[in-house]
């Protein structure tokens, strides 16, 4: 398993953690919010409601994460590193069967860099759950 030991090469991990969170979180609220204006029909289908649904579990994850990061407690932190590795797993299919449709490439290009910034900020988080002795389960 790749653990970092900083953040972007230079910020410490508790803080990058912190701001993994928040860059998560408001990543989570732009990325539900574009979904909804993007959909063809004006309102999602199944599929796209599940999502924006993962997104707003996601946040709560994400202030979780930043309380635990600030506090130094690992069981803060779990919520978050398994709903982003679910986030992950999820977008992957997700974003096949809309290049397959051909249907919104703007929610194409969204969970292409929601899938590049939550495996980063998973990585962090991990790395720093790893740091502070938290039980490794992956």
């Amino acid at each position: 398993m790749i653990y970092l030991q900083n953040c972007c090469c230079f910020v410490d991990l508790r803080l990058g953690a912190i701001i993994s969170g928040l860059v998560h979180a408001i990543a989570d609220v732009l990325g539900g919010f574009f979904i909804m204006i993007m959909a063809g029909t004006g309102t999602p289908d199944l599929c796209h409601k599940l999502t924006i649904f993962l997104f707003i579990v996601h946040l709560v994850s994400c202030a979780g994460m930043v309380f635990g990061s600030i506090k130094l407690s690992t069981k803060f932190m779990i919520p978050y590193i398994l709903m982003t590795l679910a986030m992950i797993l999820y977008l992957i299919p997700l974003f096949v069967a809309d290049v397959i449709l051909a249907v919104w490439y703007f929610v194409l290009i969204t969970y292409f860099l929601l899938f590049c910034i939550s495996l980063y900020c998973w990585l962090v988080a991990y790395s720093f759950y790893a740091a502070l002795g938290g039980t490794l389960f992956i």
